[in-house]
């Protein structure tokens, strides 16, 4: 039987109002009494994503930055992965040029370039804060993610141009249709949770995962059993055609599955 369940927050784990229901969370906490290991994997921050994980009674693994970060149960870092200085200087040169929110996430800080409907709105919902800051102004060290906030035609062409320059060095990738991340290669969320099983000594065989969006890819290709949100993005769902479907994430479709898989 499976041993450890990694899911994605905003789209998966989280319903519409960006909780977690009653129903999911007691859910979690009796395949966690049953010795089933749980762990979070997001491209939220870790200062975001802390407060989440805490919701629960019991500690848990984070993967947060796409699988640039991972942090142990007492919160220690585990593994990272950073875009070095040359990459980020062409990132920043290459989305100058286009109409969009540019934002930074550097060690346990959130660069933006200006205020915005986007950074308000995504602060009133999770609390984490954002700093106003010139780019220029950053040192090029200890950067794991940048992302871009901007219409879906516009980061398509940001992506292809970017594609263009850099090739496989970097892990380019869509959170939502209108969020565009940007991270080294190394880091996703595929590798980042072989780390952890690694360290735990368990099988990818003998996990489930669960996610909605592009940047869950690698994590959902590598378990024994990647589930895809109802309400996941089309190309998620045109790329790995041969995984299961659950109900969307304002049906609880995390726990339902879940809840048939073990028989709860």
């Amino acid at each position: 039987m499976y041993q450890l369940i990694a899911t994605d927050l905003d789209g998966t784990l989280l319903n519409g109002e960006h909780q977690i229901s009653e129903h999911t969370m007691q859910t979690v906490t009796r395949l966690y009494q049953q010795n089933v290991k749980f762990l979070i994997a997001t491209g939220r921050h870790y200062i975001d994503v802390r407060p989440i994980a805490d919701q629960f009674d019991f500690p848990m693994y984070l993967i947060t930055s796409n699988g640039a970060r991972v942090h142990n149960k007492q919160g220690e870092v585990l593994y990272r992965a950073d875009l070095n200085s040359e990459q980020i200087q062409g990132i920043l040169d290459i989305s100058a040029k286009y109409p969009l929110h540019r934002n930074i996430y550097h060690e346990d800080n959130w660069y933006v370039e200006q205020e915005n409907e986007y950074v308000r709105s995504f602060n009133q919902h999770s609390g984490f804060n954002y700093q106003v800051t010139h780019f220029d102004d950053l040192e090029h060290q200890h950067i794991c993610k940048l992302f871009f906030v901007a219409d879906h035609e516009i980061l398509l062409e940001l992506e292809k141009e970017l594609v263009a320059k850099f090739g496989d060095a970097l892990n380019i990738t869509f959170s939502l249709t209108d969020c565009l991340e940007v991270m080294t290669a190394k880091a996703n969320k595929g590798e980042a949770l072989n780390a952890v099983l690694q360290q735990k000594s368990i099988s990818a065989e003998n996990c489930i995962a669960f996610g909605d969006g592009l940047n869950d890819k690698e994590m959902l290709a590598l378990v024994g059993k990647g589930v895809i949100m109802a309400n996941a993005h089309d190309r998620l769902k045109l790329t790995l055609p041969h995984l299961e479907q659950t109900l969307s994430n304002k049906e609880n479709g995390v726990a339902e599955f879940l809840i048939g898989t073990f028989k709860l």
